[in-house]
């Protein structure tokens, strides 16, 4: 058995933003990541009255191996051990962040005190990853005492009580503690990736540990990217390595909270598909025809609670039916549903069912061959504007987008016959921007004309692969993302906006089923990141939605069944 409260390394990257519109009191403004497992173990062991365990997890349906490090060491000891962690942050383009006070987690491995023994915590936050050429701390410092409180977390930490047989009966002899930092004078941050660095004393000489963030079913994702720094040492990568040894690593990232008050608006986030009901996260939404020319009907799984059905388009999602375009057309902050029809001999028509006034839109714009995947929002004022991308044949391709009703069409000129389009927001202006990518010798070369930042180009990825428009950082630009088959499995690619790293499934042994499952991006779990998802088209599962959301239990919900149009993929290209 690997069970230890040790150190560990690894090497990935992604973090969680949570966005405010305004401006708001005091609060917890941020969330790294969730502890709590629940009141019961995963043996069945119930935790003390009125606390929880945070219990060391497994994969969903793993029974042989599990994560083995209930903590890092991120402590002073004396004069001998001066170890530090560090964990990262991403404020969006448009947002103002005040920061009063930052929340961490520790427990000390058989202390059995009513009040903490946490004597102690410094901090520091950086722009840029620690000690990284160009990095510079804009707060704290190694040495000032920042601690203004230690409470008693009502957290157990435990290892995992049944993978690998027999487990480990869980106990009382890991208080979790919860630490509050203060930042004063408060810290005033605009867009930008920043890092939290800290260290905690307890006074004692058996040290202290942090624990990782816990996902019940999840032992980790490609998006954990915690730092840990042993006494001059460089800051390394945290690696999760597994129980038993021959157990894939993972990476960890760290819980921790950010207290404080937002600014600013940031628009529509990019990383919300399908909200149907408006609570910022995606439902699960298929369109079910019959055949290309029957009534479809949309039945959501709404993540605010309950279903829906609504009878809309012709054969949607099937070749020779209706494209589904759901987008926000009339910016209420929810999800239209919308289909584009091509027409006889030319002309086409999206018809949209708008949220806000209950009312039918049905508007002329395209013609039959264009690809109206490219609905997005291209002047920035919040509502989904008409967009078509044709490919003529030979010669240039043209975006054609219209953002008011009735008014004058855009014509925009981008990319060549062949090329395949991708518009997103790549520079964080709140505006769709020209994108396509071209086939370079079964490569993928992308052409971005950005609003602000002008053109780009990079390769990135395989022509064949299938590109999804996420923002997996939540920094509220599109990232460069690709999703591919490798044997039986998804391998997803992920290029981050914010910081230029590139992270892979690849370690996770990827996530999806080459041969069955339909890539259904979006934010499941309402933390403003694009997640990992797929829904299954065939076989046992048929109908299962698949999804690792970045901060809550991975999960595999039934929703329709073979020969639906999951609604999701519509712009996955």
């Amino acid at each position: 058995m690997k069970l230890s409260d040790g150190f560990v390394r690894f090497f990935f990257t992604v973090v969680a933003t949570l966005a405010v519109a305004t401006a708001v009191s005091a609060q917890v403004i941020y969330d790294n990541g969730p502890l709590a497992t629940g009141a019961t173990s995963r043996s069945g062991v119930a935790a003390p009255a009125g606390t929880q365990w945070s219990e060391v997890q497994s994969n969903t349906g793993d029974t042989v191996s599990s994560n083995t490090n209930a903590g890092v060491g991120c402590q002073v000891i004396g004069a001998a051990t001066n170890n530090r962690c560090a964990d990262d942050f991403i404020i969006p383009v448009g947002e103002t962040w005040t920061i009063n006070s930052v929340t961490t987690f520790v427990y000390q491995t058989g202390f059995a005190g009513v009040t903490s023994p946490v004597v102690g915590a410094n901090l520091r936050i950086w722009n840029g990853v620690p000690d990284a050429p160009g990095s510079t701390v804009v707060f704290g410092d190694t040495t000032t005492n920042r601690l203004a409180s230690s409470v008693n977390s009502n957290l157990f930490r435990v290892f995992n009580t049944t993978v690998p047989a027999p487990g480990t009966a869980p106990g009382t002899t890991r208080i979790i503690w919860q630490n509050n930092l203060t930042v004063s004078p408060a810290l005033v941050l605009t867009a930008g990736q920043y890092w939290v660095d800290f260290q905690t004393d307890t006074g004692a000489t058996t040290g202290n540990f942090t624990p990782g963030n816990t996902v019940v079913g999840n032992r980790g994702g490609m998006h954990y990217n915690g730092l840990q720094k042993i006494g001059a040492a460089a800051w390394l990568p945290v690696l999760e390595t597994g129980n038993p040894a021959a157990a894939s690593d993972y990476g960890i990232d760290f819980p921790f909270k950010i207290n404080g008050t937002i600014a600013g608006t940031i628009g529509p986030r990019r990383s919300r598909v399908v909200d149907f009901d408006g609570d910022n996260k995606s439902d699960l939404s298929i369109a079910r025809s019959a055949n290309a020319t029957s009534q479809t009907t949309w039945q959501h799984n709404l993540s605010g609670g309950g279903t829906a059905g609504f009878a809309w388009g012709l054969g949607t999602g099937l070749a020779g039916g209706d494209k589904a375009t759901p987008e926000d057309f009339d910016g209420d902050g929810k999800t239209d549903i919308a289909v584009w029809r091509p027409g006889a001999p030319t002309v086409a028509q999206f018809f949209i069912f708008q949220s806000q006034t209950n009312t039918v839109r049905a508007e002329a714009f395209g013609q039959t061959g264009d690809d109206p995947s490219v609905v997005d929002d291209y002047d920035g004022d919040g509502k989904a504007d008409l967009a078509v991308f044709r490919d003529p044949g030979a010669g240039q391709t043209t975006f054609f987008y219209r953002t008011t009703a009735g008014g004058p069409v855009t014509f925009a000129p981008w990319g060549l016959t062949g090329d395949k389009p991708a518009p997103g927001d790549y520079d964080g202006d709140r505006k769709a921007d020209l994108a396509v990518f071209r086939n370079e010798g079964g490569l993928a070369r992308h052409y971005h004309l950005r609003s602000t930042q002008g053109f780009v180009t990079v390769q990135f990825g395989l022509f064949t692969d299938k590109f999804v428009g996420g923002d997996f950082d939540g920094d509220n630009k599109t990232d460069l993302s690709a999703v591919r088959a490798n044997g039986a499995v998804l391998d997803w690619y992920v290029f981050r906006s914010s910081n230029g790293a590139l992270l892979t499934s690849q370690p996770l042994n990827g996530y999806g089923a080459s041969a069955t499952d339909i890539v259904v991006p979006g934010d499941y779990d309402g933390d403003n990141r694009t997640d990992l998802a797929v829904w299954r088209s065939t076989g046992p599962n048929a109908g299962v939605f698949f999804m690792s959301p970045s901060n809550s239990a991975v999960r595999g919900t039934q929703w329709g069944q073979t020969g639906d149009f999951p609604v999701a993929n519509y712009n996955v290209r």
